[in-house]
């Protein structure tokens, strides 16, 4: 149920008892001791009951200002907060009627010193409750923002972890693939340095050292191709060389 709501019905039963009890301070007739601790009674409740009422008012008019701000995410539209203006507003006007008709006999005869008392201590409780309340209702807001804001927090963490996680599976996925390229290019060497160790050892010393000799013509035709400004020094390098 809507909150508002619950409060609406609060104060209207409030508001209904405080006119029922103004009703019968007015009915009072009389000047005796009797009428007198009367009216002073029911003069006292239906004050109490007005700045109670007007507390819980100031607090709803709070409320839809907040609401307000953020009408979609409390499902309200622009027709529902005026509606609910015009209700605070209207409830005001008649917590001041009752309490000027309070007022209105005060001016002529003044509360007795034992009123003065009970209705400052009411007073007083009241603004304590209303100041305890109001500090209540502020750390139940910043609690709420709080609590919006690690939830938001944890949602950021959540898709960073996504992320990483994404990544490291691709990380992995790279490193597999080189770890078979690695194992295919180890294979091919070992393939390769057998068959280099069988061919010399089928060529024997002799054959190993005619291998090197035709290493190193093959180096130096490569070296006249790739320096022709030295191809004579390479020549003759190449005569010592097949000279031997």
């Amino acid at each position: 149920m809507d909150p508002f709501n619950i409060v609406k019905a609060d104060v209207q039963e409030s508001l209904s008892k405080a006119q029922a009890d103004l009703l019968s301070w007015q009915r009072i007739k009389g000047r005796g001791a009797a009428a007198n601790a009367d009216r002073g009674k029911l003069s006292d409740a239906v004050e109490g009951e007005c700045k109670s009422i007007g507390w819980q008012l100031e607090e709803l008019g709070k409320a839809v200002d907040a609401a307000e701000k953020n009408a979609a995410r409390f499902n309200l539209t622009q027709a529902d907060l005026a509606s609910r203006r015009r209700w605070i507003m209207e409830t005001n006007r008649e917590v001041d009627r009752m309490m000027n008709a309070l007022r209105a006999p005060q001016q002529a005869a003044p509360p007795s010193p034992t009123r003065k008392l009970n209705s400052a201590i009411h007073e007083e409780n009241e603004s304590f409750i209303g100041e305890q309340h109001s500090t209540q209702q502020q750390m139940m807001r910043q609690q709420d923002e709080d609590l919006d804001q690690l939830g938001e927090s944890v949602s950021r963490i959540g898709h960073l972890g996504l992320t990483i996680h994404e990544e490291l599976q691709q990380q992995g996925t790279m490193l597999d693939e080189l770890d078979e390229d690695v194992d295919g290019t180890t294979a091919r060497l070992q393939a390769a340095q057998k068959r280099i160790n069988h061919v010399l050892a089928k060529a024997g010393m002799k054959g190993q050292l005619l291998i090197i000799l035709f290493l190193i013509v093959v180096l130096a035709v490569l070296m006249m191709f790739a320096f022709p400004d030295e191809a004579a020094a390479h020549r003759s390098v190449l005569i010592v060389v097949l000279a031997v």
